[in-house]
């Protein structure tokens, strides 16, 4: 399996390839962003054939991880937060293929003290493809230490 060569010229205006994130979408990437502006990022990949399934369709658990991972960039991108996810609904709606300009449209529905409410979708030109609504809960960064019982 060889990975599709991504033509900067393919790439939409606006969108600059995200850096340093986590390993797993490293592996799944590249991904590229798109601030909009204080509340909203798009996020989005170009699918290649790694994210194909058997039938020769991006797989659902790419789309999946895609998406989890977009909608919490839309709440560390609002409100500077990190999060985790408690959980996660998704409709299949349309296939994606190889080639496709995937983009992740999302909103912060609602945020509490220690959760966050989002939604989203993921679009190929204006063909909605994919949608999702999750729940995630705020955490501490990781660099804090933690104090222990003596």
């Amino acid at each position: 399996m060889t990975k599709t060569i991504i033509s900067r010229s393919a790439i939409p205006d606006g969108f600059s390839e995200v850096q340093g994130h986590a390993a797993f979408a490293t592996r799944n990437g590249p991904y590229f962003e798109k601030i909009i502006d204080a509340e909203t990022v798009v996020r989005a990949f170009i699918a290649d054939d790694r994210h194909l399934n058997g039938v020769n369709f991006v797989h659902g658990g790419m789309l999946m991880s895609f998406a989890d991972s977009a909608l919490a960039r839309s709440i560390n991108h609002r409100y500077g937060k990190r999060c985790v996810t408690v959980k996660m609904n998704s409709e299949f709606l349309l296939p994606v293929k190889e080639g496709d300009w995937v983009e992740a449209h999302c909103e912060v529905v609602r945020d509490t003290r220690t959760l966050a409410f989002v939604r989203g979708e993921l679009k190929v030109g204006t063909r909605t493809m994919f949608k999702a609504d999750a729940v995630f809960q705020y955490i501490r960064s990781a660099n804090r230490t933690r104090k222990t019982a003596v």
